[in-house]
């Protein structure tokens, strides 16, 4: 059985020297990255320090497309032979016990299209988010290839589904899930979304009012409502937000919401510009 990661990466060296010694404790054969014109040594640290084999693919586009990101690294692994594919972000992790159980969970998706539950971290590593976008925040993130079909008739360039469909019986469980960082630094987070917002209107050409329904609901102006994580979820991973912080840097989310500012987009995190 070979399983493989697919990750798509863009300037990521920060989070990766907090992360790695994570991702080493996963048992997958080979991680499969597209890289998106990192500017950074990204790419030389995940072939120095990743344990397992490393395949960085970059067809060097213009603009950023993300069915293109996740399309491009699905078909390698599966021309490479992987009967399974772990889908996660440069600032996702598997959850404590997902790791410990990991031959077991792989063979519950062998029979089923598993939506996992998005344990996403606030304050800290021991809280996550419970406002209501995050209350029932279910996903597909690992494929069983021969089930997995592709992304042909998928044109979204911001936003695609971290899965093409899966052409198995969907059921979904809290017992295991995937941490997701992004939300750990309140400032950052902010930050991230007005610049989702402002790109999407200022390059895509989308209307304001449609950007805020789509954004404000899931941001739901801050207001995490956070709750303890459970602890066979955290296990003993722990992760500093302040890295955060040197990321917004070299991100440069502020400076590209400043330069395309629009007043009414900025409905959250207006403190934070």
């Amino acid at each position: 059985m070979k399983v493989h990661t697919n990750v798509v990466i863009q300037n990521e060296s920060l989070i990766l020297n907090e992360i790695i010694s994570i991702w080493n404790t996963y048992p997958v054969d080979e991680w499969v990255f597209y890289d998106d014109n990192s500017t950074d040594d990204t790419p030389d640290i995940l072939r120095s320090k990743l344990d397992a084999k490393v395949t960085i693919l970059n067809d060097r586009l213009p603009e950023h497309n993300e069915t293109h990101c996740r399309s491009r690294i699905l078909e390698y692994s599966r021309e490479s032979g992987a009967d399974f594919i772990v889908s996660i972000d440069a600032d996702e992790l598997l959850s404590a016990n997902m790791v410990e159980h990991f031959e077991t969970v792989l063979q519950y998706n062998s029979q089923h299209n598993i939506r996992y539950y998005w344990y996403n971290l606030v304050e800290g590593s021991g809280y996550i988010r419970q406002d209501p976008m995050y209350l029932n925040n279910y996903k597909a993130f690992i494929m069983p290839v021969k089930h997995t079909q592709t992304y042909k008739g998928h044109h979204m360039m911001v936003h695609t589904p971290r899965t093409p469909p899966i052409s198995l019986p969907i059921t979904q469980t809290k017992e295991f899930g995937l941490i997701h960082l992004q939300a750990i630094n309140r400032k950052f987070y902010a930050l991230k979304q007005l610049r989702y917002k402002h790109y999407e209107h200022h390059v895509l050409g989308q209307p304001i009012k449609a950007l805020n329904e789509k954004y404000d609901p899931v941001v739901n102006n801050l207001d995490f409502r956070k709750v303890p994580i459970p602890p066979h979820i955290i296990g003993n991973i722990t992760f500093d937000p302040t890295v955060f912080d040197d990321m917004l840097k070299l991100k440069g989310y502020k400076d590209y919401v400043l330069k395309h500012y629009v007043k009414d987009l900025v409905t959250f995190g207006e403190e934070y510009l």
